[in-house]
């Protein structure tokens, strides 16, 4: 556990958001080695099967990321206020909610996979395959909240490199898995695109059970055995009220993911293919800017705990210089190797085409996402997220799937006019965030109570 108020900001960024950004570069390459598999082992279809589910799967696990982002944001702040009474209710009463919710959307998930990739418009030749994709991940959600939710406690505790070691763990058994249950290969079935969900399911399950022995002996907090598992509801509520903005916005995200996808739906399994490469690539290029956003968010929480909300300023400072930095690098490199990049997942022309013109568009996003992560992580940190919300609202739902259906059924464009949406929508949504954190509004949020004035 780590005090981030105190000492030099940008050392204490660098230490902490380093872990944060290996940790996410992580994930970002085992989804993108999955992909290689699957799209070299099984085909281009196979690869649409498994892009046409992630919208689906996002939507349906979007409260949790609510509720997760909130539980960073009070751990961060009761933790900056010395109170480890405080802390420790948070993260039982966390687990008990969180828990709840994650086998309900268990249950949702299963069986809403199918009328969702129909209402979608799927099409008929890799619809199957997405569905039993689905299934399997659903049927493990409980792994990957956990994980998730262990990282995010630790993280709001100031400790970013516990939660990069189990990252380790569950990439490198994903990696091994995923191959050997595709083609059987080894001692292992013959499993194809289920192959790689139970990859995913089995990592999950082998490191949870890792990090829930060594946390319990780590520290008393964590132990489940130690909890006396009474819900206070003062906790819940502002779990609540800082997480349900955030959750609406991540349906607001996931539903215009969906929109997107049923964009590229229209125009066949190769677009379908490309698009599943272009975002698994721009999962890379997102993840400095995203890490130092989180790690802002935890900075600011913290020094709001803490009382010393001056340093607040010098943050931001330093995650937008340095978001940027990383924008222009990520920006460089992928339009050198547009065709290059989109070959390592397929040898397939028409898809490698598809994915060098998307290239084309979509890197001029990564400047706007720097500075949207940047100033929506120092206001989240506040625990003001409504107005996030609003924004997404307006740039994703009304701008970003407005233009593309404009473009598409209006101007006939191809599916350029779906990445014209796209990129346009990040730099208003940059603007927005950017007005907001100026206006100084976040500020006047009502900030949590010690614990000892809660009962």
């Amino acid at each position: 556990m780590k005090n981030l108020t105190e000492g030099n900001v940008l050392k204490n960024l660098f230490i902490y958001s380093w872990p944060i950004m290996a940790g996410d570069l992580l994930q970002s390459l085992y989804s993108a080695i999955d992909a290689f598999w699957v799209g070299r082992l099984l085909g281009p279809d196979a690869l649409a099967a498994v892009s046409s589910s992630m919208p689906v799967m996002f939507f349906l696990i979007s409260l949790i990321i609510g509720l997760s982002v909130s539980t960073v944001i009070m751990i961060g702040q009761a933790y900056g206020m010395d109170d480890m009474e405080f802390v420790s209710k948070i993260i039982s009463n966390s687990f008990i909610t969180i828990f709840s919710l994650c086998l309900l959307i268990t249950v949702l998930g299963t069986t809403l996979a199918m009328p969702m990739l129909k209402f979608l418009g799927t099409p008929d030749t890799i619809i199957k395959d997405a569905h039993l994709f689905l299934v399997i991940i659903f049927s493990g959600l409980i792994f990957m909240f956990t994980q998730n939710w262990f990282a995010g406690i630790l993280r709001g505790l100031g400790d970013s490199k516990t939660p990069l070691i189990f990252s380790c763990i569950y990439v490198a058994l994903n990696i091994i898995l995923a191959p050997l249950l595709i083609k059987g290969w080894w001692l292992f079935p013959e499993l194809k695109i289920a192959g790689s969900a139970a990859a995913t399911v089995i990592s999950g399950a082998v490191t949870t059970l890792i990090s829930f022995i060594y946390l319990a002996r780590k520290n008393v907090i964590f132990n489940v055995l130690k909890w006396k598992f009474q819900l206070n509801y003062s906790i819940i509520k502002n779990m609540f009220t800082i997480g349900i903005p955030v959750t609406f916005q991540m349906v607001i995200v996931s539903l215009s993911a969906i929109a997107v996808i049923s964009f590229v739906n229209r125009f066949g399994p190769g677009i379908i293919a490309a698009y599943g490469i272009g975002l698994r690539i721009d999962q890379f290029s997102f993840i400095p800017a995203m890490s130092l956003g989180a790690a802002a968010s935890s900075f600011t929480a913290q020094a709001i705990g803490a009382k010393k909300e001056e340093l607040i300023r010098e943050v931001a400072l330093w995650v937008t210089i340095l978001s940027l930095a990383f924008a222009a690098a990520a920006f460089t490199a992928i339009n050198l190797f547009p065709s290059q990049i989109t070959a390592i997942f397929t040898g397939d022309a028409s898809v490698i085409s598809h994915g060098a013109v998307y290239f084309r568009y979509i890197t001029l996003t990564y400047f706007a996402y720097a500075v949207m992560f940047a100033f929506q992580g120092i206001v989240r940190g506040s625990g003001d997220t409504l107005p996030s919300t609003l924004f997404a609202f307006i740039t994703l739902i009304v701008l970003r799937v407005g233009l593309s259906w404009a473009l598409l059924d209006k101007a006939g464009m191809d599916e350029r006019g779906i990445w014209i949406g796209i990129t346009a929508s990040a730099y208003l949504g940059a603007l927005l965030n950017f007005w907001y954190y100026k206006s100084g509004r976040w500020k006047n949020r009502e900030r949590l109570k010690p614990y000892s004035r809660e009962i």
